[in-house]
């Protein structure tokens, strides 16, 4: 029972010429005939619009040369997945493999309190139950519930760890305040109905079960406990 309880923690210029041909200067036409206006012009005025582009940055830098066509544009990177969608995802996972990478990113998203000295005294908690440390990891688990008492991992581990010490009482508390801050905590549920399993509670253990097993299809052993309380349950009549 212990065993199963602890395993649920653990992105170009233009020069003065076109084509070989001088561009006159202003100053450089013959001042107009006021009887014929059209005398001193210039027989070939050159189409600016045919004149070389200027600078580098149009054309390359060579005359006639073609623009350079943009690189190929990168799809802005997807933004992160949400709780919620996350959940959707677990509990329609087709297989353990695709479940577990699920839940690692739930539990380390829900290890995150917003408090820097809240998550240090759980990544604390987590080392001292990793060295089975268990006195330690209880201590400091107590110290977070009363340092951080809206943290739903706090009241979690503090439940684990009181389960380990077979103070249900306290495990039981724990695991209500958790589940009252984070209703989607499967381990935690799981937990719950192994301590009413403890108290003899089967139907509420079963119903524990069961909604550990809708969000996680996955849970170590949840299928094992339904089965078993399921027959249990059901011979009683209820």
């Amino acid at each position: 029972m212990r065993q199963m309880l602890l395993s649920f923690v653990l992105v170009l210029p233009l020069a003065g010429s076109a084509w070989g041909q001088n561009i006159p200067s202003p100053h450089d036409l013959p001042g107009p005939d006021a009887a014929n206006p059209q005398q001193g012009l210039p027989d070939q005025v050159p189409d600016l619009q045919l004149l070389p582009p200027r600078g580098p940055g149009a054309g390359g830098g060579q005359p006639g040369a073609a623009p350079q066509a943009a690189g190929p544009q990168r799809p802005p990177p997807k933004p992160p997945e949400t709780e919620e969608q996350l959940l959707a995802r677990l509990a329609k996972a087709a297989d353990q493999r695709g479940a577990r990478a699920i839940e690692r990113e739930l539990k380390a998203r829900w290890a995150h309190s917003g408090s820097p000295s809240a998550d240090l005294l759980l990544k604390r908690t987590d080392q001292a139950m990793e060295a089975h440390d268990f006195d330690t990891a209880r201590q400091i688990a107590q110290k977070l519930t009363d340092v951080a008492p809206n943290f739903a991992e706090a009241w979690h581990r503090r439940a684990t760890l009181a389960t380990h010490k077979d103070d249900y009482g306290d495990a039981l508390a724990s695991l209500r305040h958790a589940l009252a801050l984070q209703p989607k905590n499967f381990d935690a549920l799981a937990e719950l109905g192994q301590i009413l399993e403890e108290y003899n509670d089967k139907p509420k253990a079963l119903e524990a079960y069961r909604q550990a097993k809708s969000i996680d299809p996955f849970v170590e052993g949840i299928n094992d406990r339904i089965r078993e309380l399921t027959k249990a349950v059901e011979g009683q009549g209820i």
